[in-house]
C-alpha cells in the first residue's frame, strides 16, 4: 500500500485535528447497530465529472429507495416504485443445515449484545456480532449501514504508532441539507485497515471524505479526494428511522389458489320467488 509523506501523515499542530472530536468520530463509526433498527434511505452516486451514474437496473434509475428492517429483511425499489430486490424470507428457523454450518452461523444479531458505551453514549468497544447483512444486493451498502472498519471494532493499542485503521487528516461538525447533525472528515488507510466486505472497501487508496450522521451512524456521503477512483461520490439520503415496516414489505406474496372443482355455491333467489339465499330475508 502506497505511504503517504510526512507532511500528510503529520500536519501542522495549530491545525492538526481536534483529539476528543476524533475520539467521538470513531465511536460514533462503531454504533450503528445500536443506534436504528430499521431504516428507509435514498442512495445515488456520481461520478468524477460530477454526472449522476445510473444503477444497472430496467430503466437505468438514478437513484434507490432500500429500506432496511434488522438484522436481515431488505427491499429495494427504483424511483417509479417498482420492487427491485427484497429477501425471500425472513426470521428463519435454525433447521439441521444450519446446526450442521459454521460457527458464524451462530452469531447473535448485535442489538441482543450489549457493547461498552463511552461517557458520550457512543460504542467504546463492540462484541462479536453478525453485523454483515449477506442478503445485501449491493456489498458496499453494509459499510453505509455501518462504517465501523474506520475505526475498528475496539480501540487500538497505546503502545502502537498507527493504532487505528485509518488516518484522520482533517474533521469538522456540521450540518447537511436537509439539516442533520453529522461529522465530516478526510482519512486515510492505515496500516490495520481491513474492509468488512473485503471487494467493497470504503476507504479509496488516497484520501477519502466522509460524512457520518450523527443521529445513526450511518456514512450518509463519501467522496474519494485522490488516488485512482478520484471524484467518485456516493450519497445516501435519510428518509425515515425506526418506521414500523411489516413482514409484507420484505417477503415475496405466496399465491393463493382455490380448486375450482370444489367451487362454493352462492344460491340467487329467482325474481319475484321467496329469497331462500345466503342474503334472503
Amino acid at each position: 500500500m502506497d505511504q503517504l509523506n510526512e507532511s500528510e501523515v503529520f500536519p501542522d499542530p495549530a491545525q492538526a485535528p481536534d483529539k476528543e472530536l476524533m475520539g467521538r468520530f470513531r465511536r460514533l463509526a462503531r454504533s450503528s447497530p445500536w443506534l436504528w433498527k430499521s431504516i428507509q434511505v435514498e442512495i445515488s452516486a456520481h461520478d468524477p465529472e460530477h454526472q449522476v451514474v445510473a444503477f444497472e437496473a430496467e430503466n437505468q434509475p438514478e437513484a434507490l429507495t432500500v429500506l432496511v428492517r434488522r438484522p436481515d429483511a431488505i427491499r429495494v425499489e427504483d424511483p417509479s416504485g417498482k420492487v427491485l430486490f427484497r429477501t425471500d424470507s425472513i426470521n428463519d428457523s435454525k433447521s439441521r443445515s444450519f446446526v450442521a454450518s459454521t460457527r458464524k452461523s451462530w452469531l447473535l444479531p448485535p442489538h441482543l449484545l450489549s457493547p461498552v458505551y463511552a461517557d458520550d453514549g457512543l460504542v467504546s468497544r463492540r462484541p462479536e456480532a453478525a453485523y454483515v447483512i449477506d442478503l445485501m444486493p449491493v456489498g458496499m451498502w453494509n459499510t453505509f449501514l455501518d462504517p465501523v472498519e474506520i475505526a475498528g471494532f475496539a480501540p487500538g493499542p497505546a503502545d502502537l504508532p498507527f493504532p487505528h485503521p485509518s488516518t484522520i487528516h482533517s474533521i469538522r461538525q456540521m450540518r447537511d441539507p436537509a439539516g442533520r447533525q453529522c461529522l465530516e472528515a478526510e482519512l486515510s488507510r492505515g496500516h490495520s485497515y481491513s474492509p468488512v466486505v473485503p471487494d467493497a472497501p470504503l476507504l479509496g487508496t488516497g484520501i477519502t471524505r466522509l460524512r457520518l450522521d450523527v443521529a445513526t451512524g450511518l456514512c450518509v456521503e463519501r467522496k474519494i479526494l485522490t488516488g485512482a477512483e478520484a471524484g467518485l461520490e456516493h450519497h445516501v439520503k435519510i428518509v425515515a428511522v425506526d418506521q414500523y415496516m411489516i413482514d409484507g414489505l420484505f417477503t415475496q406474496p405466496t399465491a393463493s389458489l382455490s380448486d375450482v372443482r370444489e367451487a362454493p355455491l352462492w344460491p340467487i333467489p329467482q325474481s319475484g320467488s321467496p329469497a331462500h339465499g345466503r342474503h334472503g330475508a
